[in-house]
């Protein structure tokens, strides 16, 4: 009896050996909005904020503007067909752009402004993911 206490001691101790040799897993990326800094490794978790483009004039110098192409990355995401002046109030307001960032990486966008006289402006920037706000609105009119 007493040797298989003893083995059974022995067990429990290897056991919270391996235990105790674990990292802990989660989100490891301080950009991520479930930034876990106890986390010593990856588990893939790591969620990212949100841009809303979104389009503050409907006009360039009196001429109206008839379509707003929003690129992220080279990469078309899509048009903005409604105008906020005040800025949209969350981040799925009607005629914006979402787009949710896949890593805790910045990102270049641009725009392409067709106004109604067929000229065509040119719009760009850079958008940093945010750790605190899972919403980042970016004017494309400006």
């Amino acid at each position: 009896m007493f040797l298989l206490m003893k083995l059974f001691g022995v067990y429990l101790s290897v056991l919270l050996f391996i235990s105790s040799c674990e990292e802990k897993k989660g989100c490891t990326d301080p950009n991520s909005l479930n930034y876990d800094f106890e986390a010593e490794a990856s588990d893939g978790s790591c969620n990212y904020s949100t841009t809303t483009f979104y389009a503050k004039y409907g006009y360039f110098d009196g001429i109206p503007i008839v379509k707003v192409d929003v690129s992220v990355n080279g990469s078309n995401i899509g048009s903005i067909n409604a105008v906020y002046p005040s800025g949209p109030g969350n981040c799925s307001a009607v005629g914006t752009i979402a787009y949710e960032f896949q890593s805790g990486e910045s990102v270049d966008w641009n725009s392409e402004i067709v106004l109604a006289n067929g000229a065509v402006l040119y719009s760009s920037g850079i958008v940093s993911p945010s750790s605190s706000s899972a919403c980042i609105k970016v004017n494309v009119t400006r």
